[in-house]
């Protein structure tokens, strides 16, 4: 049977790749660079010293990596609640979706009430609340209508939607947000959060190719809706069997594609999950489960290698800089 899809729109002449390129810089210039920072000013990439983690541009593809308990939810729906602060402020267009195969949404939005009030995300969860704190919380959801943070996934209130959390639902979804008048858009997808990749359960199968080919999706789609993807990835479990337990780019289980197919990747870790109160990890004396090491492992075109110490509240879905100057790590890097 003859394929009549119109290829067209794939092929640029020199004056339309310029035009196109034209627009761009025109973006560029208009949305001061249109690169999404981490919101954490010592990870942040500084010019004059070469060091930090290079902003994400639209296309791009970044991987967080780490074991179960380590923090990839909490750092990553940080990441976005920042986002959307920020876009907000900006009084953009654009919004964020925050993809969940792991919590509910109910869950995850009371997440944004703990960072925004200062009130325990555990205690909401048990009940324990007096009536003024429980006013307090419902105001402040209120408050966060109008903040462009979406969600996707599974809801208490929509359970009886069975609908399957799979690749081309994801596709869906992201044109489903994505609106245009004409040639013009009126709303655009400014990143994507996916918690996380294994989650998505295989057709069939090999399980390396799955995620491969997943992950090869994923990419393609960051193209296609001119997005940018942030994927947590769960580290296979030898990470825990290293000297120091911190997961490497050959780390995701199942995903031995991903440290090719990823322009960035993060590895996080808690080590208090490996080490007792006031012993040695990597240098640095244990001090409390607030301490979270993020590690870039990766990026393009920008520094590899350096580590930063945060303070990591999950139960108030905080993170912020730790006040430890310089950290000497076993593989010879600083920060």
């Amino acid at each position: 049977m003859k394929d009549t899809t119109d290829y067209s729109g794939l092929v640029f002449t020199p004056l339309e790749a310029s035009n196109a390129a034209e627009n761009y810089i025109d973006e560029i210039r208009k949305n001061d660079g249109d690169s999404m920072p981490l919101y954490l000013p010592r990870l942040e990439y500084d010019e004059k010293t070469n060091k930090g983690f290079l902003p994400v541009k639209r296309g791009e593809l970044i991987t967080v990596l780490g074991r179960p308990g380590s923090g990839k939810t909490g750092f990553m729906f940080h990441w976005a609640r920042r986002r959307a602060q920020d876009l907000k402020e900006q009084k953009s267009n654009k919004v964020v979706l925050y993809w969940s195969m792991e919590q509910l949404i109910e869950e995850l939005r009371l997440f944004n009430v703990a960072a925004e009030e200062n009130i325990s995300a555990s205690r909401m969860a048990t009940g324990k609340m007096q009536d003024g704190e429980w006013d307090k919380a419902v105001k402040s959801l209120r408050g966060l209508h109008t903040t462009p943070l979406w969600f996707a996934g599974k809801s208490l209130k929509r359970r009886k939607d069975k609908i399957q959390l799979n690749e081309a639902a994801l596709r869906g979804t992201l044109e489903n947000i994505e609106k245009w008048q004409g040639d013009e858009i009126k709303q655009e997808i400014d990143s994507v959060f996916i918690d996380y990749l294994q989650r998505f359960r295989s057709d069939g199968r090999d399980w390396v190719q799955f995620y491969g080919d997943l992950t090869n999706g994923l990419k393609d789609m960051a193209g296609d809706f001119a997005t940018r993807f942030v994927v947590g990835v769960q580290a296979r479990r030898e990470v825990d069997a290293k000297a120091i337990q911190i997961p490497g780019m050959e780390d995701g289980q199942w995903t031995s594609s991903i440290e090719q197919q990823s322009d960035g990747m993060l590895a996080v870790v808690r080590p208090a999950r490996y080490r007792k109160q006031g012993e040695d990890f990597d240098g640095v004396i244990v001090n409390g489960y607030r301490q979270m090491i993020i590690k870039v492992l990766k990026r393009k075109l920008g520094p590899e290698g350096t580590a930063h110490w945060a303070d990591f509240q999950p139960e108030y879905n905080r993170l912020d800089d730790m006040d430890i100057e310089t950290i000497q790590l076993k593989d010879g890097y600083h920060v």
